[in-house]
């Protein structure tokens, strides 16, 4: 007998192996929800809380496989169990790695079934654990050993447990994103669900649908209501990136939805309730946004109560030499190159670059150094952007266009002057470069 009766949600289109589920998991004093299609299993675990989803591999709609990976994705400890009448390893080492604990064969007895669920339960420890650390590694996105690395920790331990708004301020590639999965998996909420939308990847004419869902007949072919992001959110945390694009109508409406704690559908006048943490980030300067006019500046302090700014990694360099040791110890490791090494001479280089795509930057260096060495990571293996870089002179100060310029006019000179060579050398578009060198 379970202490606290649990959630089972169980997936199947057969509804006599739907109803033999819930006769067996009933024997086992679980709760059950039923739901014969994907899209059904996603409104039931968007108003729900499940503790454990089962589900047929074979489903019409859309197939068990994409539903354990949204599940994954937006669920991570949520464990899950999958069913197949039509076994093959294929699929089963598909659904593994979709994130499914274990599997049952059709036909299956209540001890087996029973069995696969202890399994799935056992192993959830580990996974929870496992969520946990890849929180705390996703501090080495952003890790270091410098103050400032410090006291970015310190504040995420002080808002990790309560649900007030944060907003996280930084370069792209300073690891916003991360922080922001930080403070929820590592919190008090990390078993509710964490939603992650950029505001800047939907078009403006879907952008309230996809945030606030709708009701049927809201607009052409809305022909069933859907709950939005906000919703599927629902006591957990949802993460709204590139915040400083949004519209003011829409800042309107997020406005309304911090003030009230609850949104109103496209198409309905009914406002809902709503139990959610916001986390914004932006690479903008939202003050400067709100004395130009452009930023609501009521939405601004409602969305600041928590400031965190994320520092470039020009400015902490002494955690470049930890970060390059964690991301060679990750992709040794994951590309089989155990041992790997690297040359002073190529460290110093990486030392005295200026970083701009920050820590992401970093970390895709690292990678291909390691895909395109042997034994010992040497400047052979650098790759070209960097191998143009001018180190920095000792008792001059430029301010950072001066040096951009030197940076690109060094490269024309070395590629004859062949501004579409040099634009990829720079990993920057040839509009770019030419208003950089103007």
């Amino acid at each position: 007998m379970n202490l606290k009766k649990e959630n089972v949600l169980i997936v199947d289109d057969n509804y006599d192996m739907l109803n033999l589920l819930q006769r067996h998991l009933k024997s086992f004093d679980y709760y059950t929800y039923k739901a014969s299609s994907v899209n059904e299993a996603l409104d039931v675990l968007k108003h729900n809380t499940i503790d454990l989803l089962i589900t047929d591999l074979n489903i019409p709609d859309i197939n068990g496989i994409e539903l354990l990976k949204y599940a994954e994705e937006h669920y991570p400890l949520l464990p899950k169990l999958i069913i197949t009448g039509l076994p093959s390893i294929e699929n089963v080492v598909r659904a593994i790695k979709s994130g499914a604990l274990d599997y049952l064969i059709k036909p299956f007895t209540a001890e087996e079934l029973q069995k696969a669920i202890q399994n799935s339960s056992q192993k959830r420890k580990p996974i929870v654990e496992n969520i946990h650390d890849k929180a705390e590694n996703n501090y080495a996105g952003i890790t270091g050993c410098s103050k400032k690395f410090k006291n970015l920790v310190e504040i995420i331990k002080r808002v990790e447990n309560n649900k007030v708004s944060v907003l996280i301020e930084g370069e792209s590639g300073t690891g916003k994103e991360l922080i922001a999965k930080a403070i929820h998996f590592k919190g008090a909420f990390s078993n509710m669900p964490f939603i992650s939308v950029n505001c800047s990847g939907i078009p403006e004419n879907l952008i309230e649908s996809e945030l606030f869902g709708y009701v049927k007949g809201a607009f052409t072919g809305a022909g069933e209501s859907r709950i939005g992001f906000f919703q599927a959110a629902s006591g957990g945390t949802i993460f709204l990136d590139e915040i400083g694009t949004a519209s003011l109508a829409l800042q309107t409406r997020l406005l309304r939805v911090l003030q009230e704690k609850e949104i109103t559908k496209v198409g309905s006048r009914t406002p809902e309730k709503l139990d959610v943490r916001i986390i914004a980030a932006t690479n903008d300067d939202l003050f400067q946004m709100v004395q130009k006019g452009t930023f609501r500046e009521d939405l601004y302090y409602r969305l600041n109560v928590i400031n965190i700014k994320t520092e470039p990694l020009r400015e902490r360099k002494e955690d470049i030499i930890h970060l390059l040791n964690n991301f060679i110890k990750k992709y040794s490791a994951e590309l089989n190159k155990p041992g790997i090494t690297i040359n002073s001479k190529v460290t110093e280089i990486l030392l005295r670059y200026s970083w701009p795509g920050n820590v992401r930057e970093l970390e895709n260096v690292i990678q291909n150094m390691i895909v395109m060495s042997d034994d010992t990571i040497e400047l052979q293996h650098i790759p070209e952007h960097l191998k143009y870089h001018i180190p920095e002179q000792k008792g001059t100060l430029k301010s950072l266009k001066e040096y951009e310029k030197e940076q690109i006019i060094k490269v024309l000179a070395a590629v004859n002057n062949n501004k579409t060579k040099a634009a990829q050398i720079l990993q920057i578009d040839r509009k770019t470069l030419n208003q950089k060198i103007m």
